[in-house]
C-alpha cells in the first residue's frame, strides 16, 4: 500500500488526501508579476532597477531579448530557368544520358 499525505479541511476539520485539496483550491485571482531584480547592463555596465527601464535601455541600444521578437516568414523564392537546366542537366550526366 502507498503512503499518502492528508491535509486538515480549515473549515470542516476533516482529514482529506493532500492532491485532491490542493486540486480543488484553484483561484480566478488574476495573476500579478513583480518586477524584475536590478541587475547591471551588458551593453554600458549601467544599473536596470525595473521592467520599465529595462524596456527603455533595450530601446534606446536598438537591441532585442531572445525569444520576444517577432519573426516574418521569408517568402521562397521559385529556382531560376538556368538553376533548373543545371539541375537536370547534373542529373543526366549521373544517370549516363
Amino acid at each position: 500500500m502507498a503512503r499518502q499525505s492528508w491535509v486538515q479541511c480549515r473549515h470542516t476539520g476533516e482529514l482529506i488526501p493532500k492532491d485532491e485539496y490542493y486540486s480543488s483550491q484553484e483561484s480566478d485571482a488574476p495573476y500579478v508579476m513583480g518586477d524584475i531584480d536590478p541587475y547591471q547592463s551588458m551593453i554600458d555596465g549601467s544599473m536596470i532597477q525595473g521592467r520599465r527601464q529595462h524596456r527603455e535601455h533595450l530601446r534606446q541600444h536598438g537591441c532585442i531579448e531572445v525569444g520576444n521578437e517577432k519573426l516574418t516568414p521569408k517568402k521562397p523564392t521559385a529556382p531560376s530557368r538556368d538553376e533548373i537546366r543545371r539541375d537536370l542537366h547534373s542529373v543526366m550526366t549521373g544517370m549516363g544520358l
